[in-house]
């Protein structure tokens, strides 16, 4: 990994994910912190400069560090990963000297030279309980007024419209971030003539649940269509839900229907964009779905992003025409 990609990859997380990118260096036999995202400076109370290069020792507990130092191998043997998985009660050390219990993630990395990278993904446990407590709050809310669709098992058309309505609310007003996207089954209708309507209802379903297993419990997934998935993501922002939904459209492909003579493999455009609540729930929904219309016949298993509104260049341009102006006024006024 090159410094280049960092910001890309922290970004890649979820807004509430803690991440600290450390590079094992076998040559030097080191732990340096390479990276950390605003979360990570956060909790931990260090800025980036006083982070970055510096040994994964200064952000943790003496007990941890002398386990790194005692059992770490700089060979393929007992790596970071090895020895912190063994870590019981994980904490660091904050800037100012007090140990905080953290709920640890370590993600593997790309080898660079044969030093290992890895993503240490931190959640601080007072934050999770209250994550916790308003993802079921948010989960209540979604099923308070949800309605199954009998033939896929998930929330219909409406039910997804009312839970976009209800995100785009804490998006605006609640400081969370959130995407939607929505799946569409390539080449639904030649399916549909092969197999017929029972086996794609199977096929939708099917997707579905593999959606449920890769996403998050406060995510939610619904039918707008017999060929269309609405998936929203909570504290997702537009790198992260990228991440998320190239995996999910690799998942559904390696994991075919089966069928009782065959397995029926598909492929999904999958199409998404950040929830930023300048536009109107209706309005998201209807651009997403025109953009499948446009580009279901030009590409097939793809994930595309699409830009719900054109405001922001002309924002900018209308900012920057009047900073101008301002700043004229305030010239002649100096003189």
């Amino acid at each position: 990994m090159i410094a280049a990609n960092y910001n890309q990859t922290l970004d890649s997380y979820r807004k509430s994910d803690a991440i600290f990118i450390v590079c094992q260096n076998n040559r030097k036999k080191t732990v340096e912190i390479a990276a950390a995202n605003e979360e990570a400076r956060k909790i931990s109370g260090y800025s980036n400069e006083e982070l970055v290069g510096k040994p994964i020792s200064c952000i943790l507990p003496e007990r941890i560090s002398n386990l790194i130092d005692e059992f770490i191998e700089y060979d393929d043997n007992n790596d970071l990963l090895a020895v912190l998985s063994k870590v019981s009660e994980f904490a660091i050390r904050t800037k100012y000297g007090k140990d905080l219990e953290i709920k640890l993630r370590i993600i593997p990395g790309e080898a660079i030279d044969n030093n290992p990278w890895f993503h240490l993904v931190l959640i601080d446990k007072e934050k999770l309980n209250q994550d916790t407590a308003f993802r079921s709050i948010l989960q209540e809310n979604f099923k308070g007024h949800e309605v199954i669709n009998e033939r896929t098992g998930l929330p219909d058309r409406n039910s997804l419209i009312k839970d976009i309505e209800l995100i785009t609310y804490y998006v605006s007003d609640k400081d969370i971030t959130a995407s939607f996207a929505v799946l569409d089954i390539n080449f639904y209708d030649g399916l549909q003539a092969e197999y017929g309507k029972d086996i794609c209802d199977q096929l939708h379903k099917h997707i579905g649940h593999i959606c449920k297993l890769k996403l998050r419990p406060e995510d939610t997934i619904g039918s707008l269509s017999d060929r269309t998935i609405g998936i929203i993501m909570v504290n997702a922002k537009q790198e992260a839900a990228r991440m998320v939904l190239n995996r999910l459209r690799w998942a559904i492909i390696i994991t075919p229907l089966q069928l009782k003579n065959e397995e029926l493999s598909v492929q999904v455009n999958v199409n998404f964009t950040q929830i930023d609540g300048k536009i109107s729930p209706s309005e998201l929904l209807e651009k997403c779905e025109d953009y499948n219309l446009a580009k279901r016949v030009e590409v097939s298993n793809s994930v595309n992003l699409v830009i719900t509104h054109e405001r922001r260049e002309t924002d900018r341009r209308n900012n920057h025409e009047n900073v101008g102006k301002n700043s004229r006024r305030k010239d002649r006024r100096k003189s």
